[in-house]
């Protein structure tokens, strides 16, 4: 069974992304684990942050900070499995990113992909390496906004993940996917 690593935010569930997804599936027995980095609301795609409907927010309200290691990662595995809670002081940016992984996740089940996936830190070189010294992958799959509008793309994004992990790393570009 061959692995890959999906890391996308803003395209994920975008047709391109799908459609490699769907290519890979098609090649034989897979496996996906989806990696969205928590990028800060701030530094979201102004077209992608209109479409998020504001009645849709929850209001902001102290309560993770300081934290300890310990209870910082529990509070991340538990976005597995309470994806509809309201983390009130999480950032809107990591909010929309466990959003999106939950509908994306159950999306590619429903089109019979085995399918896993987590939100990581909003570092993408540090989220990728956080999930490679948990698990093993035969490919990762950069899925990023196009052109100018990409900070990835402007960061060399897809060079410096090779060079860190020595893997094959296929890019995938796309518009940011209809909020959801």
């Amino acid at each position: 069974m061959r692995r890959y690593l999906v890391v996308a935010n803003q395209t994920l569930g975008g047709d391109q992304l799908v459609a490699a997804i769907r290519e890979r599936m098609a090649a034989g027995p897979s496996h996906f684990h989806l990696l969205v980095p928590a990028t800060a609301a701030a530094e979201l795609d102004a077209e992608y942050l209109a479409r998020v409907n504001e009645a849709d927010r929850p209001a902001a309200t102290p309560g993770t900070e300081g934290l300890d290691r310990r209870e910082a990662r529990q509070l991340l595995e538990d976005e597995l499995d309470e994806v509809d809670h309201a983390e009130s002081s999480e950032d809107l940016g990591r909010r929309l990113a466990r959003e999106r992984l939950a509908h994306e996740l159950a999306h590619l089940r429903g089109l019979g992909a085995d399918v896993s996936g987590e939100v990581g830190v909003s570092d993408p070189v540090e989220a990728v390496g956080v999930v490679l010294h948990r698990w093993e992958f035969d490919e990762i799959i950069l899925s990023t906004l196009p052109g100018r509008s990409s900070r990835w793309l402007a960061r060399d994004l897809p060079s410096r993940i090779r060079r860190v992990c020595r893997l094959p790393v296929t890019t995938v570009t796309g518009p940011s996917a209809p909020a959801t």
